[in-house]
């Protein structure tokens, strides 16, 4: 009989993301990462037809969901489904065991986790560990990775000059634009990325005084670097090993 395999499926607010593991728990297959672009139910069939006919679908003894849509979808299909914050840390977990701090930024969520590893086995044959500590942001989307490819396509016009196609169908190639732009930048400009609405004001006064788009880019990041330290960090020891996910 041919080794049985277990699928597991994020379907998070901007992309989906699949993980395919052995018996063994090694990963035999990780998707690229693929915008959904609103269509979530849609792309998610495709991707289960795409590994029936990768793997067979005698194979496949389980797929599990997790994500934003994880849960309408797994009561869809009658699947496993488990909340986002815990197969973040199981994740991590697997990925690097000694982990001791999470950042994750997703599309609509930045959170952090600390771990204390207690240094004795678990009875899943891995050290067992506690969280020690959790932040999530608020309601605003300050910070996420929608609030990125929002002023992306905002500065769009402005980066290449003329009238783009700002689509979402088009933001990967936008953004990937705007991250070389601000990367040639020498002195950041001050934006303050406290929440979505001050952001954009500070970003349009910016470009009327004649601040460069690359300045104003670079400083947009490290707005939000600041903004995660000062909402989510809260002064707290960032221990390492530190692993960034979303």
């Amino acid at each position: 009989m041919a080794e049985q395999l277990y699928v597991g499926i994020d379907s998070g607010s901007v992309s989906l993301n699949c993980i395919v593991l052995s018996e063994a728990k090694e990963i035999v297959y990780e998707s690229p990462y693929e915008r959904h672009l609103g269509k979530v139910e849609e792309r998610v069939l495709d991707l289960i037809r795409f590994l029936h006919e990768k793997f067979g679908p005698e194979r496949i003894r389980s797929i599990s969901f997790t994500g934003n849509h994880g849960k309408n979808l797994s009561e869809q299909l009658g699947t496993f489904y488990e909340f986002e914050t815990i197969s973040q840390v199981l994740g991590a977990l697997f990925v690097q065991p000694d982990v001791r701090t999470i950042i994750s930024m997703g599309g609509q969520d930045t959170a952090l986790f600390q771990i204390e590893q207690a240094g004795e086995e678990s009875t899943s044959g891995g050290n067992s560990w506690k969280l020690s500590y959790f932040n999530t942001n608020g309601p605003c989307a300050s910070g996420t990775g929608s609030f990125i490819d929002q002023q992306a396509q905002r500065l769009a016009t402005s980066m290449y000059a003329q009238e783009v196609d700002i689509s979402q169908g088009k933001i990967d190639t936008i953004l990937g634009d705007f991250i070389d732009l601000g990367a040639r930048s020498r002195k950041p400009a001050n934006v303050a990325c406290r929440c979505t609405v001050f952001t954009k004001s500070d970003m349009i006064h910016l470009q009327n005084k004649g601040e460069t788009l690359e300045d104003i880019i670079y400083g947009l990041h490290l707005g939000n670097a600041r903004n995660y330290m000062s909402t989510i960090v809260c002064k707290r020891v960032l221990e390492e090993p530190i692993l960034f996910i979303g």
